[in-house]
């Protein structure tokens, strides 16, 4: 075991702070169905955004993206600029509003608002299973399977001793606090993993011996490693597998806030306070989690200098963030950077198990099963609903091996429907047998393909169930009838949808030009981000001349991207809808202490005196001790000084 007794103090310091905010949302969680799943419907941008980004951030990403960057170099970055960069500005720039404006309970309602009969009854339940039951399922299950590739070499437990550390703590608080609990844990776990992440960075950095010294040393080992770029020659991912990544992930993205890639953004997006909330919830989900995940991916780069085998497959690459905490972390950066591992685990499971038992309460239990029951009813069963999950997710962490073929298969299955994504937002003509025809033909196609010819390799694989799927839907609509007018004139009342809808709306003109100007803001969007992360990549590696080109250029096209922001925004919005927006900003906000913030800080500071203080009277002596003594009273005067702001609102005893 490499923990010291300080960082023991630091676990249990923190399983204290989440315990803290399970206990202290739990009033305002069990008053309504609402509040427990969608955190009252009045959530800012910023914290859903915080909150998306650490379900997607966890545990798995430092042992996945740690992993491949050992085999691959910096171009890892890659890997999740092609799968999200352009991605997420789509949902932001062209779905979000339409999302909002459809106010559902969840997501998969849509599906028998867009179509009706038995088409839409059976996309709703297959995709309440799939999403329930298979994508929760899976990415609770590896989700877990990293945090005992991380504790492995840091505590030498076995799968099931750590998984009985983090599962009373995962599970209890989102029994108790729901979404809201959810959404303050991922802000805790986001700024732990921001500052453990950054302690590693550096430290490692300063191992090797220096950004230049790190270039050296992998220039030695593998010129490659210090390409930008995939090259198309690469054995692990080339340039065609990228841009596969690319096309797979991004083409239908937003028109399914629920897809088998795992994306809880439903959730969020119906729990934002205004649909411009909703769509800088994405901004702020892409740009935190491209930050942090490039801060548990690049150091791993140094790893190969100190342990060749994790590159040449000798050593399992999985375990290369492991083994940089345990040797380059001394006592209390070891149990911080592992508390921030522990802490990602806990909000993606909780995360997972509240959107996934969401959606088994409403669009299969109250859907199908018990139609009419009281609030408490349901209450009851949405609770009971998480230990299913978490059940059917324990079966993934004794059965897997490497997490990144499980993101590999799910992403390749749900790029196969994803086209028609878009297809029932934009087309009035297609219809639920085109949907049909795309979740199960394209899903079906891409299996069936992966057992005929196990040796395509992946990237292959989705091209060819991206294309089948879309000459399947496109068939299968043209042969069938259309939707009945009357259902299609109601959907597009209430969503106002881009696209082509004239025969529907009766209006002259398609909008395309929205749809046109709104994807190539999403691109000069996600340009600057790829530009931010790719430009940070190159310092790192001591490239500072394009390190700061492209940053200059990250610069110039946010600038541009953000000027035609709230424009784009504003053209969408019907002018009631304007209106209500701006009035709302004009409203003095208090989110600190709406969401009870202010006194979560305070219980974070006093914890933070505690854990100084036992430090220095136990752990430490002479200087050291004075200094972290020091430290704990200004974390008393801080949280003392929280304590005395006014305490208003939701997440308030």
């Amino acid at each position: 075991m490499k923990l010291a007794g300080i960082d023991f103090v630091i676990i249990f310091a923190y399983m204290g702070v989440i315990a803290f905010i399970g206990w202290r949302s739990r009033r305002f969680a069990a008053e309504s169905l609402e509040n427990y799943f969608l955190g009252g419907r009045n959530m800012p941008g910023w914290m859903t955004g915080i909150s998306y980004a650490a379900s997607m951030m966890s545990a798995d990403s430092a042992v996945a993206y740690g992993g491949m960057a050992a085999v691959t170099g910096i171009f890892v970055c890659w890997f999740y600029l092609s799968r999200f960069g352009i991605a997420l500005f789509l949902g932001a720039i062209l779905f979000a509003v339409f999302w909002k404006r459809l106010n559902t309970f969840t997501a998969l309602e849509f599906y028998e608002l867009r179509f009706e009969g038995r088409p839409a009854s059976l996309m709703r339940l297959w995709l309440a299973v799939r999403t329930s039951l298979i994508a929760m399922v899976a990415w609770t299950g590896i989700s877990l399977l990293a945090l005992v590739k991380i504790a492995e070499p840091i505590l030498g437990w076995s799968r099931t001793e750590t998984l009985l550390l983090a599962l009373p703590l995962a599970v209890g608080y989102v029994y108790l606090s729901g979404y809201l609990g959810v959404v303050l844990s991922s802000i805790v776990q986001i700024a732990v993993m921001t500052m453990g992440s950054v302690v590693l960075a550096v430290k490692v950095l300063i191992a090797v011996g220096g950004p230049a010294e790190l270039a050296r040393k992998l220039t030695a080992i593998d010129p490659v490693t210090l390409e930008s770029f995939p090259q198309w020659e690469n054995a692990v991912f080339p340039s065609i597998a990228c841009i596969g990544w690319l096309l797979g992930t991004s083409i239908g993205y937003g028109g399914d806030a629920a897809p088998m890639g795992g994306a809880v953004e439903g959730q969020r997006i119906l729990s934002s306070r205004s649909p411009k909330e909703a769509c800088k919830m994405y901004l702020v989900t892409e740009v935190t989690l491209f930050t942090l995940v490039w801060l548990v991916s690049v150091p791993c780069l140094a790893a190969i200098t100190f342990w060749p085998g994790l590159r040449n497959g000798s050593l399992d690459r999985e375990l290369t963030y492991g083994l940089l905490m345990t040797n380059y972390l001394g006592p209390g950066m070891l149990g911080l950077v592992f508390v921030a591992m522990l802490g990602g685990i806990v909000s993606v499971v909780g995360d997972n198990l509240n959107f996934g038992s969401q959606v088994l309460l409403n669009d299969i239990y109250r859907r199908y099963l018990v139609k009419n029951a009281s609030q408490a009813h349901y209450m009851i069963v949405g609770r009971l609903a998480i230990f299913v999950i978490l059940g059917l997710a324990l079966i993934v962490v004794y059965r897997v091996a490497f997490l990144f073929d499980v993101a590999i298969f799910k992403v390749g299955l749900s790029a196969s429907e994803m086209s028609a994504n878009w297809a029932q937002w934009w087309w009035w003509r297609f219809n639920g047998w085109g949907r049909v025809a795309a979740s199960f033909g394209g899903g079906g196609a891409y299996l069936a393909m992966r057992f005929l010819w196990p040796d395509m390799t992946w990237w292959n694989r989705m091209f060819a169930a991206i294309a089948l799927s879309a000459v399947l839907w496109i068939a299968a609509t043209l042969v069938t009838a259309p939707e009945r007018r009357e259902l299609l004139q109601r959907f597009y009342q209430r969503a106002k949808p881009l696209g082509f809808w004239g025969p529907v709306s009766g209006e002259r003109h398609s909008r395309w030009d929205l749809v046109a100007k709104g994807m190539a803001l999403s691109v000069t969007g996600a340009a600057s981000v790829m530009a931010y992360i790719v430009g940070i990549s190159r310092l790192y590696v001591a490239d500072y001349g394009l390190g700061a080109a492209l940053l200059t250029g990250m610069a110039v096209l946010a600038y541009v991207f953000w000027k035609g922001f709230d424009s784009y925004i504003s053209e969408l919005l019907s002018p009631e809808e304007r209106s209500a927006m701006e009035a709302a900003e004009r409203q003095p906000s208090d989110t600190v202490n709406t969401f009870g913030l202010a006194g979560l800080t305070a219980v974070i500071a006093f914890t933070v005196a505690v854990v100084l203080g036992v430090n220095a009277l136990v752990f430490t002596s002479g200087g050291a001790a004075w200094a972290n003594l020091g430290a704990a009273m200004a974390a008393i005067a801080a949280g003392i000084w929280l304590r005395r702001r006014p305490r208003l609102g939701v997440a308030a005893e």
